[in-house]
C-alpha cells in the first residue's frame, strides 16, 4: 500500500494517465482517502514477515513511494511520506478528513497481482536487493546443553554454572545508556525544526528518544501534550488539523514492540519522516571506544606542545551557575527554559542567596 498525498484534480488524471500507457504500475486498486489515494498493489503470493526481511521491503517501499509522489502526481511533490511497512491505512467505507459526507471509497484498476520482481523492475535504476527474502531465517540451535559443555566451555560456565543473565545488545533491547540531553535535544528539534507534515513522527520520535534515555513514560506523555498547541499552529491544510487524537495515537509507540521501535525510528527513519536533519556522528567507521582513544590521544599531544585544549562542555553545575551569575534576578524556570537542562538538574544545582545549595 501507497500513500500519495496532496492529489488534486490534475494530479488524478495525470495517475491515471500514466497507469494506463505504462509510465507507472497500474495498481490493483486506487482509493480515494480525501485529500490524496492510496494505491494497494496485490501480490501473488503473500510475504511472511520475519525480522530479517523488514528493512529490505521497507527500502523496496520507499523506493516506490518515491516513483510514484512526484511533481505530476502531488501538489506538493517534495513532501513525500515514506511511511514503514506496517503503517495502517484508512479503512474503505470510514469517514475521511473531509467529514462524514465523504466516505473513503476503492475503485478497482485491474486485475493484476505482482511479484516483489515485477515492483523493483517498474522503478528504474532501483538498486534494492531482494536477495534477502529468500534467505530462511535462523532456526534455533538443536545443541543440547551436554554438546554445549564441551563446545563452548566458557558460556557454559558463566551462563548455566554460575547462572549469569543473558547480555543483550543494545540493539536487541538491552538497557539503554543514552544520555537524558538526547531528549532534551529532540524536545528542542521539535520547536525548532519540525515544519507541518512531520509533527505526527515528531512525537513518535520523541517516544523513541524517551526510551532510549530511560525517561518514564508518565514523562513523555506529558511533555508530548505539551506540544499539541504549537504543532497544531503549524497546519498548512484546514482539511488536515494536528490534534489531541494524533498525539494520542503516536503515543501508542509506548506500549509497542520497544526493540522493534528503536531499530525502525534510526537517524535515517527519524530524518525523512519529520524532515529535521540530524547530522551522523563522525568517528570514520571506527568503533566508539578506538575513535575516544583517538581523540584522548590528540588531546594530550596538543598539550604536550603547548596548545590550548578546550576541556569538553561545561558541567550542569557550572552552566547553572554561570546563568545565574549573569541573571541575578532570574527564576528557576526561566534558567531551565534558557539552558535546556532538565529541571531536576536546575534544581540540583541552583544556587539561593541564603544557602549554598538547594
Amino acid at each position: 500500500m501507497v500513500d500519495v498525498d496532496y492529489v488534486g484534480k490534475q494530479q488524478l488524471k495525470n495517475l491515471l494517465k500514466q497507469f494506463g500507457n505504462g509510465v507507472q504500475l497500474r495498481p490493483t486498486y486506487l482509493v480515494s482517502s480525501g485529500k490524496g489515494v492510496h494505491l494497494y498493489y496485490f501480490l501473488q503470493e503473500p510475504v511472511q514477515l520475519y525480522r530479517n526481511r523488514e528493512e529490505v521491503l521497507a527500502e523496496l517501499k520507499e523506493a516506490l513511494i518515491r516513483r510514484l509522489w512526484n511533481d505530476t502526481s502531488s501538489i506538493r511533490p517534495d513532501s513525500p511520506d515514506i511511511i514503514e511497512i506496517y503503517q495502517g491505512f484508512r479503512c474503505v467505507g470510514s469517514q475521511s478528513k473531509l467529514g462524514v459526507d465523504f466516505p473513503v471509497k476503492a475503485y478497482k484498476l485491474s486485475e493484476n497481482r505482482y511479484t516483489l520482481e515485477d515492483i523493483k523492475a517498474s522503478i528504474p535504476s532501483c538498486k534494492v536487493d531482494l536477495a534477502p527474502l529468500y534467505e530462511k531465517p535462523r532456526r534455533k540451535s538443536t545443541v543440547t546443553l551436554e554438546e554445549a559443555k564441551e563446545l563452548y566451555p566458557e558460556w557454559y560456565e558463566k551462563r548455566i554454572v554460575q547462572g549469569e543473565p543473558k547480555q543483550k545488545s543494545k540493539k536487541q533491547g538491552g538497557t539503554w545508556v543514552c544520555n537524558e540531553a538526547l531528549y532534551e535535544w529532540w524536545k528542542r528539534k521539535i520547536t525548532e525544526e519540525v515544519k507541518a507534515g512531520g509533527c505526527y513522527f515528531s512525537i513518535m520520535a520523541l517516544c523513541s528518544y524517551g526510551l532510549k534515555c530511560g525517561i518514564s513514560e508518565q514523562k513523555i506523555r506529558r511533555d508530548a501534550y505539551a506540544f499539541l498547541d504549537y504543532l497544531e499552529s503549524l497546519t498548512e491544510d484546514e482539511d488536515n488539523h494536528f490534534s489531541r487524537a494524533d498525539v494520542k495515537d503516536a503515543l501508542r509507540a509506548l506500549k509497542g514492540d520497544r526493540e522493534r521501535l528503536s531499530r525502525i525510528a534510526s537517524r535515517e527513519w527519524i530524518e525523512d519522516n519529520t524532515k529535521v536533519t540530524i547530522p551522523a556522528n563522525k568517528r570514520n567507521y571506527r568503533k566508539q571506544e578506538a575513535h575516544l582513544y583517538l581523540a584522548r590521544r590528540k588531546k594530550e599531544d596538543m598539550k604536550v606542545i603547548g596548545e590550548v585544549v578546550k576541556e569538553g562542555r561545561p558541567t550542569a553545575e557550572r552552566t547553572v551557575r554561570e546563568w545565574q551569575e549573569s541573571h541575578p534576578a532570574g527564576k528557576k524556570a526561566d534558567c531551565i527554559r534558557e539552558t535546556g537542562l532538565a529541571k531536576h538538574t536546575v534544581y540540583k544545582w541552583w544556587k539561593d542567596i541564603n544557602n549554598e545549595n538547594i
